[in-house]
């Protein structure tokens, strides 16, 4: 929930950015049943930038085919529909990024830890057995968009907490409730919603810092090496919370000298199993897994 003075500034913003008409369009016939490949493939390639984004995704070592992927509708045909809506979201995002101000803010650091997240989320979503690896990526594309309206549009808050954190050490999020009396994650769950995007992702937007909304919601049991993935109510935004947690431990999250307290979703018990000892630990199952999550990385450059 959001402050009245926070949502009030926000709904005042007039340059608040939106999705491009044909990204929407393109949104919109992909969430239609009776879409086809012939006919998205028309509206995509309407937008010279979408349709190369879209070609030089599919050719990429992300989704490793042999076979040189020439057209949008042989892309669809190959990928599917939910594959190319993942493509075309992180493009949007992408645009985004261009508007913040960069004499303040690392924004290619930042949008480097955004693609980090999306590709360690989607590679855990496959450990996992979550069946739409591909929102998982979008969801660590986009599950920290909350800093960015923070830096662009409440920019003298930004600099102090900046200065905050730095100097106390204390985590972000504690410091954005304390300056704003709201953190990124809400914020970012309000903007999510502005563009519609789904209920799961504006939830993994929304409460993958709310580690005690992972406890409450069971029963006041915390997360323990026992419990299994398929027991968590909210698959999606622990997948989020891991990938953060990962990118932290990994050393992608510099874009910000944040405390080492963070809290996240799961933090009560799954990312206790990955612990920095055991990533130290070169013959440790987890040493393994997180060389997968960086050759994951790897072919995800594409996006950066």
């Amino acid at each position: 929930m959001l402050e009245p003075h926070i949502e009030n500034k926000l709904e005042s913003i007039s340059n608040l950015p939106t999705i491009p008409v044909i990204i929407s369009q393109v949104l919109d016939m992909i969430d239609n049943d009776e879409a086809n490949a012939s006919s998205l493939s028309s509206i995509i390639e309407q937008d010279q930038t979408l349709t190369a984004h879209v070609l030089k995704v599919a050719n990429s070592p992300f989704y490793g085919f042999t076979r040189k992927i020439a057209t949008i509708e042989l892309a669809i045909v190959v990928l599917g529909m939910n594959e190319i809506k993942d493509i075309v979201y992180s493009l949007v995002v992408r645009r985004l990024f261009t508007k913040v101000r960069k004499s303040i803010f690392d924004v290619n650091n930042f949008w480097r830890y955004s693609v980090f997240c999306g590709s360690c989320a989607r590679l855990l979503a496959r450990k996992f057995g979550y069946r739409l690896a591909g929102e998982a990526f979008v969801a660590g594309l986009v599950h920290d968009i909350g800093i960015l309206i923070i830096v662009e549009y409440f920019t003298k808050d930004y600099l102090i907490i900046k200065q905050l954190v730095e100097e106390t050490g204390c985590s972000l999020v504690e410091v954005e409730n304390q300056v704003l009396g709201n953190n990124h994650s809400q914020i970012g769950a309000w903007f999510g919603g502005k563009w519609n995007l789904p209920d799961k992702l504006c939830n993994a937007i929304g409460d993958h810092h709310n580690a005690d909304d992972s406890i409450r919601r069971n029963k006041g049991r915390k997360y323990t090496a026992n419990l299994k993935f398929n027991d968590i109510e909210k698959p999606l935004t622990a997948l989020v919370s891991l990938s953060e947690w990962f990118a932290s431990v990994l050393g992608f999250k510099s874009w910000i000298n944040s405390g080492d307290d963070e809290d996240y979703y799961v933090s009560g018990g799954i990312a206790s199993l990955f612990n920095l000892n055991d990533l130290l630990d070169q013959q440790s199952e987890v040493q393994l897994l997180k060389q997968e999550i960086l050759d994951e990385f790897d072919n995800a450059s594409v996006f950066i």
